[in-house]
């Protein structure tokens, strides 16, 4: 299930029992912190190996540009490039 604006509003500050993640589309994952933080990350596999990159946080970083960079950096995985060295 796709992650909206609205959930993560509803989220935002909210303290819970344990740190949740959430898989929205394309390596697009949210993780919420037992205070209510938010942060997006990105989960793709470059030489068969599973790594992550941070994107930023909630709302300073907003759903539509976590989703731009998401994209921007599938781009560069796609041409055969990792995109943690990339982000450097």
């Amino acid at each position: 299930m796709a992650i909206s604006d609205s959930y993560l509003k509803s989220c935002l500050g909210r303290e819970r029992d344990k740190v949740e993640e959430k898989a929205d589309r394309d390596g697009l994952w949210v993780r919420i912190s037992k205070k209510g933080a938010v942060t997006f990350f990105y989960r793709f596999r470059f030489l068969g190996k599973q790594d992550k990159m941070t994107i930023g946080s909630y709302p300073e970083f907003g759903l539509k540009a976590a989703r731009d960079e998401v994209a921007k950096w599938a781009a560069i995985l796609a041409r055969g490039e990792n995109p943690r060295i990339r982000q450097s």
